[in-house]
């Protein structure tokens, strides 16, 4: 796996829909938790592993291309009451494109460290929100299809200004992948702006989609992650 902490997104950061907002959600504070509701509060390093593929859509002249990911983990660092939160590294991997060829996604300027968690619940929905406001964040993708190679950056600017991860708690019925007890987060159709790249090859907006579990670590700076993690107003 290649480690991406190489240059300034989002995927994942990996880290919900960017600039979007659920109809009916209320910010409220946050406090994260081991184990569940009633946990103790939980600061300290987590990390991302995707349960569906990192998905990122643009188009090389006009041909819709979708470059896939099989392989994301996101690691960083919060606080309990999500009032910071850092993304440090990332490793995106096993890249393919819908129409052939190559692509790879790097996600460049690492660490991220302009963002917070709020709880936010949303009936039939999320629990909270991860929000990532740090201009440096920059995803590059590189595709080759039918003999034509493109180099696209896309993140934040002065029109999409967040990106924001949905949060699900462990024992929210209504989590991406239900099969797995763990607390989840979530981009779906998430917009980017184009940063740099061709504007006759890469579109001016780029979509980004993944989906994955949240763990924290039981011991401080084991590198473990295996930490049930729950998010309560």
């Amino acid at each position: 796996m290649k480690a991406l902490t190489r240059l300034a997104v989002p995927v994942l950061a990996a880290a919900t829909a960017l600039g979007l907002t659920a109809t009916g959600a209320s910010a409220a504070a946050v406090t994260i938790r081991r184990d569940g509701p009633t946990g103790a509060p939980y600061s300290g390093a987590f990390r991302f592993d995707n349960l569906a593929p990192l998905s990122l859509r643009t188009s090389i002249l006009g041909i819709n291309v979708t470059a896939q990911c099989d392989t994301v983990t996101l690691e960083g660092t919060l606080v309990s009451d999500g009032s910071s939160v850092s993304l440090n590294s990332a490793v995106v991997d096993d890249c393919s494109s819908s129409i052939g060829g190559s692509a790879e996604v790097t996600f460049e300027n690492l660490p991220y460290d302009q963002a917070t968690v709020e709880y936010a619940p949303v009936s039939g929905g999320r629990d909270g929100t991860l929000t990532f406001t740090d201009s440096r964040l920059r995803i590059r993708a590189d595709i080759s299809v039918l003999g034509i190679s493109a180099t696209c950056y896309y993140g934040l600017g002065s029109s999409i200004t967040s990106l924001t991860f949905d949060l699900f708690n462990p024992d929210n019925p209504d989590r991406p992948s239900p099969t797995v007890d763990e607390a989840q987060g979530a981009v779906d159709n998430a917009s980017l702006t184009r940063l740099s790249g061709s504007s006759s090859i890469c579109p001016t907006t780029g979509t980004a989609s993944v989906h994955g579990e949240i763990k924290g670590e039981t011991t401080a700076g084991s590198g473990v992650f295996d930490q049930t993690l729950y998010a309560t107003s």
